[in-house]
C-alpha cells in the first residue's frame, strides 16, 4: 500500500474523532459557536498528524492525533476571535503540560534503555526504587504546576472584554513579577523559547524553528526551562 493511501485511511478512519472532539468543545464553549466551524477547523488538524505521524515512535494515531486535532480547532477559534481569556488559559496549560510529559517520558525511556545495555546491569527494586518514584513525582506535578502558572500568566495579556483580568487565580503583583523576573533570568535560549512559546503563541516545534532547533532539542529545552522556573519560583517563596 502506498504511503498516500495509508495516510487518507487513517484520516478516514479518525474522522468520527474529529467530531467528538468537536462535539466536547462545543459543550464547553458559547452555543452560538457552530458545530461545523469546529469540525473543519479539526480536520486540518487531522490532516497535519496523518502527514507527521510516525508509528516507530510507538504511540497510537489516536493519541498523537488528538491534540493536533483539538488545538487546531482552538487555533481556528483564535483566529476568529471566538474564546475567552480562560478557555485559551486552560487548553494551552493542557497542551504545554502534555509536550512536557511525552517528552520526560521518551527520556526516561531512553535512560532506562542505556542503562539496561550496561554489562552488569540489575534492575533497581526495593525502597530505594519506591523512593525514588515518589521524588520522580513531586518533580513532575512541580514541573506541571510551573507549567499551569506560567501559562495563566502569558493568558492574562490576551485581550478579552468578556472577563476581569485573573487577579484572583495569578497575583501580579506577587507570583506573576516573581515569574516574569525568574524568566528574564533563564540563559538566553531558554528565555527566548518561553516567550515564544507562552507569550508569543507559538507551538514547541513553531518556536523551535525560529530558535533554529529540532522538535526534540526544542523539547529538551522546554524542560530544562521549566526546571530552572521551578527551581527559581520556589526559592523565592523561602
Amino acid at each position: 500500500m502506498s504511503v498516500a493511501r495509508e495516510k487518507n485511511l487513517l484520516i478516514e478512519k479518525h474522522l468520527p474523532l474529529v467530531q467528538a472532539i468537536a462535539r466536547k468543545l462545543k459543550k464547553t464553549l458559547s452555543a452560538t459557536i457552530d458545530f461545523e466551524d469546529l469540525v473543519g477547523y479539526g480536520s486540518k488538524g487531522l490532516v497535519e498528524a496523518a502527514e507527521r505521524f510516525n508509528p516507530a515512535q510507538g504511540v497510537t494515531f489516536g493519541t498523537f492525533a488528538y491534540y493536533r486535532i483539538r488545538g487546531a480547532m482552538f487555533d481556528g477559534l483564535r483566529t476568529m476571535g471566538w474564546y475567552s481569556r480562560a478557555d485559551y488559559a486552560r487548553y494551552r496549560a493542557e497542551e504545554r503540560s502534555n509536550e512536557l510529559l511525552r517528552a520526560r517520558a521518551e527520556r526516561d525511556a531512553a535512560e532506562r534503555d542505556a542503562a539496561n545495555r550496561q554489562p552488569g546491569a540489575a534492575p533497581a527494586g526495593g525502597a530505594a526504587e519506591v523512593l525514588a518514584g515518589i521524588g520522580e513525582i513531586s518533580e513532575i506535578l512541580a514541573e506541571v504546576a510551573t507549567v499551569h502558572i506560567t501559562s495563566l500568566d502569558a493568558a492574562a495579556r490576551v485581550s478579552d472584554d468578556r472577563l476581569p483580568s485573573p487577579d484572583a487565580t495569578i497575583d501580579s503583583g506577587r507570583l506573576g513579577v516573581r515569574l516574569r523576573a525568574a524568566i528574564q533570568r533563564l540563559p538566553d535560549r531558554e528565555r527566548q523559547l518561553m516567550d515564544l512559546y507562552y507569550y508569543g503563541s507559538r507551538n514547541l516545534e513553531e518556536a523551535g524553528a525560529d530558535l533554529g532547533l529540532s522538535k526534540s532539542w526544542a523539547c529538551r529545552l522546554h524542560a530544562r526551562a521549566i526546571q530552572l522556573l521551578r527551581d527559581a519560583l520556589v526559592d523565592d517563596l523561602e
